[in-house]
């Protein structure tokens, strides 16, 4: 078989209690779809929460394009995980962010593209999917915050460092080419996974991508940004995956950015966008409400004003740093105090 012809298996986790996150996994296959010429299997993991009605129109939508889909339900696993584990888990991530961790444990394949459903694709996925791993068992692209500036001793260096990460493959967790292969012969990733958040669960802000940077620190390779582009502006965006990264999503007030513009097209091709006029106008009037460049000028300037004394003087690298190490202190002491009386 030749390397056209391979089947470009990828995974997308959907925890959907209201029903309303399925769409946007669409709207990822379809975009993967229309610039993918090799055939592609889309594996999707979900819970009880999947229903009947999404998972016919993520049908339609492989069909459409004839490419396959399956669906593979990890409520059980879950189950077996055991109930603490996954209460832990899901105090400090999302129950998608979990199902990441499972896909060793439930596809039989060598090697999978892992993404998230905030994403555009916006080039041939087999880029990715041919990029080799050598000996790593994650490739990913540097997350965004690494191209901030920091010192050695600043606030970010020392998370790093009190996570086990390396902040020079700190890739982001959104887009991932995993081996499974290799994960599987030297990674028990569930164990490991509720180790590493019983010791870090106290702080952090990236939670699930602190983890897979810690876990398979050493074991990464980074590649090229344009893989996970979280910064998405307005220039030449083609041959590149946009990510949303951030609580601002394109159906979530958009910034009227190139990936918006990518999504909205991509979902009014999905099954869930053949809507009528009356619920278009619903759900313009509903994104545009979200989005702040829809606000009146003298709140948005109110809030850039607090934005910046906030950042200068409450949340500055001195304070963020001391509150770091006040976490890790009072972590310290109750779980000595916890051990002495036991």
């Amino acid at each position: 078989m030749t390397k056209e012809r391979e089947t470009i298996h990828v995974a997308l986790a959907i925890h959907d209690p209201n029903g309303g996150y399925s769409r946007h996994s669409g709207v990822v296959m379809v975009s993967i779809f229309e610039r993918t010429a090799s055939p592609v299997c889309v594996h999707i993991l979900h819970d009880e929460t999947m229903t009947e009605k999404n998972m016919s129109r993520l049908t339609e939508v492989a069909e459409a394009a004839a490419q396959r889909i399956e669906f593979h339900d990890v409520s059980q696993v879950i189950e077996r995980i055991g109930s603490d584990a996954v209460r832990l888990a899901k105090e400090r991530l999302s129950v998608g962010a979990l199902f990441r961790l499972l896909i060793p444990d439930v596809l039989a394949l060598d090697k999978v593209i892992y993404l998230d459903s905030d994403i555009v694709v916006n080039m041939d996925i087999r880029q990715l999917w041919d990029i080799p791993l050598g000996e790593n068992s994650v490739a990913g692209a540097l997350d965004r915050g690494d191209l901030m500036p920091y010192g050695r001793f600043s606030s970010v260096a020392l998370e790093f460092s009190l996570f086990g990460c390396d902040r020079r493959t700190y890739i982001n967790a959104g887009v991932l080419l995993l081996n499974i292969t290799r994960i599987r012969e030297r990674y028990d990733l569930i164990p490991q996974s509720m180790e590493w958040y019983g010791r870090h669960a106290h702080r952090g802000r990236h939670v699930d991508q602190d983890l897979i940077n810690s876990c398979f620190r050493g074991d990464i390779k980074v590649i090229e940004s344009k893989f996970n582009n979280c910064h998405h502006h307005d220039g030449d965006v083609s041959d590149a995956i946009l990510h949303a990264v951030g609580p601002r999503k394109p159906w979530n007030g958009p910034k009227f950015k190139a990936l918006d513009r990518l999504y909205w097209k991509t979902f009014l091709k999905t099954p869930w966008g053949r809507l009528e006029p009356d619920q278009v106008a619903d759900l313009l009037f509903d994104v545009f409400e979200r989005s702040p460049l829809t606000h009146a000028h003298t709140q948005q300037c109110y809030k850039k004003i607090f934005s910046r004394i906030y950042k200068d003087i409450v949340h500055n690298e001195m304070t963020k740093t001391i509150l770091i190490l006040c976490k890790e202190l009072k972590y310290s002491l109750t779980n000595t105090g916890g051990r002495s009386n036991a």
